[in-house]
């Protein structure tokens, strides 16, 4: 299928972030042309956002998107423009795809009904999943202005954890894989028999509330298997990791093991 000349994807891009950067690499996969319109200060103060005072200026976002661009795309062609309407150039009848995330599809199928008004044909939309920083909730933009993560989905706010474990002896390296990888984290862990019916029913409620105390982030369940070794899987409110077998019976075995799940390389 022959690659459409012009990509176009729009948005606020404040605190550009990774979730950003996987939309951008996607025009530029469906495109030969990629352009990008970035929301003006007015268009933002006229379409609210939660925090938005912390909202950077329409030339702070425009010049770290720039600076993006030119270093991870020196040889493409690309244009950034200034969105002062919900469409901007996305109506344009060189447009050949649209390039929306999973949560604005909606907003993608709205510049096909206004294409199709104004007498042009509808363009495909490129939906990109949206990208889950290590706490496996959304990276986004509230959530940086509001500092639970990094613009590299790093957790930054503490974070509640449920840590539930088949033996007692496996707490201590459990807990400092958890600690490793979230300084700053709330853990609290049920050992033995019950403690992954506790973990479940942590996991009623809109964010997991336990009705006895906070609401948790993350449930961390690991479990002894024979002949030796764990296994060990990772849950948010939304997403639930394929559990994943570690190998080996000293603690430091499963702290590095835990801690590559909790954490892996990037």
């Amino acid at each position: 299928m022959r690659r459409p000349r012009l990509a176009v994807l729009g948005g606020t891009f404040d605190h550009l972030h990774v979730g950003h950067h996987a939309l951008l690499a996607s025009a530029f996969r469906a495109g030969h042309e990629v352009a990008v319109g970035v929301t003006t200060d007015q268009f933002v103060a006229e379409h609210p956002k939660p925090s938005a005072t912390r909202i950077q200026p329409y030339a702070t976002r425009r010049a770290a998107l720039v600076r993006w661009l030119r270093r991870n795309y020196p040889r493409r062609r690309w244009r950034v423009t200034a969105l002062e309407n919900p469409f901007g150039r996305s109506i344009d009848s060189e447009v050949g795809v649209l390039v929306v995330s999973s949560d604005t599809q909606k907003g993608g199928r709205a510049v096909n009904r206004e294409r199709r008004r104004l007498g042009r044909r509808s363009v495909p939309l490129v939906v990109v999943p949206l990208v889950l920083g290590d706490d496996l909730e959304p990276v986004s933009s509230r959530r940086i202005r509001t500092g639970e993560v990094g613009p590299d989905g790093r957790r930054r706010a503490p974070l509640h954890v449920a840590l539930s474990l088949s033996d007692r002896r496996d707490e201590a390296a459990s807990t400092r894989a958890v600690r490793r990888a979230f300084p700053a984290a709330r853990i609290r862990a049920n050992t033995g028999p019950g403690a992954f019916g506790a973990a479940r029913n942590l996991g009623r409620g809109a964010r997991g509330t336990d009705r006895a105390g906070p609401p948790f982030g993350l449930k961390v369940e690991v479990v002894r298997v024979r002949p030796s070794g764990w296994v060990a899987s990772v849950r948010s409110p939304r997403v639930r990791l394929r559990p994943r077998r570690i190998a080996g019976q000293l603690p430091r075995q499963l702290e590095q093991g835990l801690g590559a799940l909790l954490r892996p390389r990037p």
